[in-house]
């Protein structure tokens, strides 16, 4: 089972409380969506030997982070992909070019794009939202996991053609269908009290959990 986080936000309590909590229901690896800040947290990630993509705050501030830490998230990648499964920031919809932090940050001064282009939020942008699963379905992808939003939500494309939003917190996947699974905040959400994260079993279940702090 992955416990699946991001929008930590430097608050240390919140992802020591995630963390706990995944380990007791049984998780056994952690992947984490960026915007974490704080030398405390990552050091928190290393420990549990979390894989991270990077989100708008490492692409702005890696530079900021203790020296320690600058290479590990200058390694982050922008999307990790598994069978039928990505995770990412902000959207699978994402330039093959930009493989890094410093290409991010190339891209944006070379493009002229603002912030919400290079990472766009899913619970506001629908244009954004269909281009997320135009980009699934090219990777034939089922499931992509995403934070940035700092809000649980739940997307489901099926045969029938509709985008439906699911709003339980036990999801099991349908045979035929693709997913946009918005993980929310571990630091700062959005959407009510307490930390947010999602446990994945890769087999066909996901769990949108939110734990009190």
């Amino acid at each position: 089972m992955i416990a699946i986080l991001s929008d930590v936000h430097g608050n240390t309590a919140a992802l020591k409380a995630v963390l706990a909590d995944a380990r007791r229901r049984g998780a056994r690896r952690f992947l984490c969506l960026g915007d974490v800040g704080g030398s405390e947290c990552l050091d928190l990630l290393a420990e549990v030997n979390a894989t991270c993509v990077f989100g708008n705050w490492e692409v702005s501030g890696w530079h900021r982070y203790a020296a320690r830490h600058q290479a590990w998230v200058r390694s982050w990648p922008p999307m990790w992909v598994e069978e039928r499964w990505v995770a990412v920031h902000a959207s699978p919809d994402w330039p093959k070019e930009v493989e890094s932090v410093e290409a991010a940050q190339m891209y944006r001064r070379r493009h002229g794009v603002s912030w919400l282009v290079l990472f766009p939020a899913l619970d506001r942008d629908i244009e954004a939202r269909w281009r997320a699963l135009a980009a699934l379905e090219a990777m034939d992808a089922v499931v992509a996991f995403h934070g940035h939003t700092h809000v649980q939500m739940v997307w489901r494309w099926g045969p029938d053609r509709r985008l439906v939003r699911l709003r339980d917190e036990d999801i099991r996947l349908v045979d035929g269908c693709r997913y946009l699974i918005g993980v929310g905040s571990v630091g700062e959400p959005r959407d009510g009290e307490g930390a947010c994260y999602a446990l994945w079993s890769p087999r066909d279940r996901v769990r949108l959990l939110r734990i009190p702090v």
